[in-house]
């Protein structure tokens, strides 16, 4: 996949403040062996990791094994002065232009904590890295009823940011897409009304080879609670479908 053409080979931002406190905890929390690391342990994580003060590590942005760039931040050492960088602060700063993740304390060898670009959009939109998904049992291959009532229409900027969109698309057109289209689909299922994106990178379209090969990287633009389909742009769908 390879990492996207950045302006800077590194980020800098003056004039972050964060919660040495909070930094504090998560030194704790790391101390505790990756396999006693249960839901109590994620749930304080979670509640510390955005406004904690953390170091940069060297070089700042890397590369993870899943080919995707990955800013590097580290618990200060302590009694010595660092750059403070704060995840809250560097989300709308730099990371939903630029497309990357963040890993923290990757010089161990096997990183604290992985978040993904789609982990820090959900960030960016709802206050929270994750969202718990709908309660709904998807079918393989989904098949619109004939009666069934669907809304479709556009994703607005607080369900796919126009930074993401941009990102999205730029990594499309490095696997040689060059007119990728999206849509928004509101569906009934039960009780729970399910918003999907949908795309019309379908295996007719762009071959089912690649169709499949993107299923995984796509995900890792989006929240990991988005549900996300491939539709024919000339299908019913025609007259939705706008460029990404």
């Amino acid at each position: 996949m390879g990492l996207f053409n950045f302006r800077k080979k590194g980020v800098e931002k003056e004039g972050y403040q964060g919660d040495l406190g909070k930094t504090a905890a998560l030194a704790a929390l790391f101390e505790v062996a990756g396999t006693t690391r249960d839901a109590t342990w994620e749930k304080k994580f979670l509640a510390d990791a955005a406004e904690a003060s953390f170091a940069c590590g060297d070089p700042q942005i890397i590369q993870g094994p899943d080919g995707f760039p990955y800013f590097q931040l580290q618990i200060p050492v302590p009694n010595q002065p660092f750059q403070c960088y704060v995840v809250q602060h560097m989300v709308s700063d730099f990371i939903l232009d630029r497309g990357i993740g963040v890993v923290i304390n990757a010089q161990k060898g096997q990183p604290d904590w992985v978040f993904t670009y789609g982990d820090l959009v959900n960030f960016a939109i709802k206050g929270e890295f994750y969202t718990a998904s709908p309660a709904v049992q998807l079918p393989q291959q989904e098949v619109i009823q004939q009666q069934e009532e669907v809304l479709v229409g556009q994703p607005s900027e607080e369900f796919l940011p126009m930074p993401t969109r941009g990102i999205i698309r730029q990594f499309l057109e490095q696997q040689g897409i060059r007119d990728p289209k999206i849509a928004l689909m509101s569906r009934q299922y039960g009780e729970e009304v399910l918003q999907e994106l949908v795309t019309n990178l379908t295996p007719e379209k762009v071959g089912r080879q690649l169709s499949e090969a993107l299923q995984t990287p796509m995900r890792w633009f989006l929240p990991r609670h988005y549900s996300m389909v491939a539709m024919d742009e000339n299908g019913s769908f025609n007259d939705h479908f706008e460029p990404l």
